[in-house]
């Protein structure tokens, strides 16, 4: 495809999607990727995705060899990992742990289908300007000794990951180029052979507090009776230790990780932050991981990415049926995004904050004594913040005596949620608010200090 409409870089799962969608809309798609064939869909990650996702953007639900495990429900641990608070009999956390592998291929495969011309081993090292905007990638294609190529389009997709390599290079006011440090967390995963089948097998295990992971989480997903997904992600920067040292003494703590094999590990870098202020500028879009579309209490980017990549597809249609390939042309990818999902990532950012810098003391006190409820988890993942009435506020306040300053910063986090969910609904319709409505998120961001 010498002349194509669009070009998406990276066939991740978003980046596939994406593909997939504007080539059924008729647009003629390119979609590059570094990974050889036979490797699109392998990264390290905790592979969970809900059920939900699949039923939001009507992608077919995975089946046979895609699916690992089927997950219904979770137990999230405090520090002391006692008195673990179990998330059950919620039909919306209800999903799965997936081979990425063959649920990468199988993404991959609808989007050729669909007429995506895919070329593999081809490493994008930048964008393409005319008249002031993208109107193209550079490329180096490993099956030409690595000759670097240059392509143009109307539509270039950044669907690169963490490392952005679209978005780094732009020097735009409406693109964040970089993540600040404290907003990315990296990662250490190991697939694990059980020295004894699981108790529950349908049931996600999440680790909070310092002592664990440092501003971050532990997991273990279970992908089978004998086998778990487990790793460790740790967010805020240098100084704190190495991701895989921190797993290390988790395996060692954890008894059901004793006597385990190891079948496979790596690392990895995830943004765990609220997605980019704009989705979008001058001839480009963001998606995926690229885009910060990434759940920031568990770095969980699947079905966000997925979502993403279906509104971005139809938002394309238009734009380039219109020949409005502008940021002005593009804008309706961020309100129907921004408004919808990622008002729901926003909120959880906020919750995020609030998990770090809570003591790991106080926290094995807010688990003992239910200070935080399975509804309140479920409820937050959905957007809705923490609901904390009257009453409930009543009865916390009871069982919390002794550590006032633990409800005080439940009920700051329970109104900054709030408030963030609130203004990404009024997401601004145009980028001439875009300066004044960022400047109100960082406001409640920075209002969100809980020490």
């Amino acid at each position: 495809m010498k002349r194509p409409t669009v070009i998406v870089a990276g066939a991740g799962s978003a980046g596939c999607v994406a593909a997939r969608r504007c080539a059924e809309m008729g647009l003629k798609t390119l979609l590059l990727d570094r990974k050889p064939l036979h490797e699109v869909g392998r990264k390290v990650c905790g592979d969970e995705i809900s059920k939900s996702h699949f039923e939001a953007t009507g992608i077919e639900f995975p089946v046979g060899l895609e699916v690992s495990c089927k997950i219904a429900g979770a137990d999230v641990y405090p520090p002391s990992m006692s008195n673990e608070l179990k998330v059950r009999g919620w039909t919306e956390f209800d999903g799965w742990t997936v081979n990425r592998i063959e649920f990468g291929q199988r993404l991959l495969k609808e989007a050729i289908n669909a007429g995506v011309a895919f070329k593999s081993e081809c490493h994008v090292t930048g964008p393409l300007f005319r008249q002031g905007r993208v109107a193209g990638v550079s490329y180096k294609d490993k099956s030409e000794g690595g000759a670097e190529r240059n392509t143009y389009s109307k539509l270039v997709i950044d669907a690169s990951g963490y490392a952005g390599t679209i978005r780094n290079k732009l020097d735009d006011p409406l693109v964040e180029r970089t993540i600040d440090k404290e907003d990315v967390a990296l990662c250490h995963r190991e697939i694990l052979k059980l020295n004894m089948p699981l108790a529950e097998p349908a049931v996600a295990r999440v680790f909070l507090g310092r002592g664990v992971a440092p501003s971050g989480y532990a997991w273990i997903f279970p992908k089978g009776v004998q086998e778990v997904n487990a790793g460790i992600g740790v967010a805020g920067g240098g100084g704190r230790g190495s991701p895989k040292s921190y797993f290390q003494s988790f395996k060692k703590r954890y008894p059901l990780l004793h006597r385990s094999s190891l079948i496979d590990s790596g690392g990895g870098a995830v943004p765990v932050r609220r997605p980019l202020m704009s989705l979008v500028a001058g001839g480009v879009a963001f998606v995926g991981d690229a885009a910060s579309q990434v759940n920031p209490i568990h770095g969980g980017g699947i079905g966000a990415g997925m979502r993403a990549g279906i509104i971005l597809g139809e938002v394309a249609k238009g734009a380039i049926a219109r020949n409005q390939l502008s940021a002005s042309g593009l804008w309706h990818y961020n309100v129907r995004f921004m408004r919808g999902f990622g008002k729901r990532l926003a909120s959880l950012d906020i919750f995020r904050r609030l998990l770090q810098s809570v003591s790991d003391e106080d926290m094995n006190f807010g688990f003992e004594k239910r200070l935080l409820e399975a509804g309140d988890l479920m409820a937050a993942n959905r957007g809705n913040g923490l609901s904390l009435g009257n009453f409930d506020k009543l009865r916390r306040v009871r069982r919390g005596i002794g550590r006032l300053g633990l409800l005080r910063s439940l009920q700051k986090a329970a109104g900054l949620m709030k408030r963030i969910s609130k203004l990404y609904d009024s997401y601004p319709s145009s980028e001439a608010g875009l300066e004044q409505w960022n400047h109100s998120v960082k406001d409640i961001v920075n209002s969100a200090q809980f020490d």
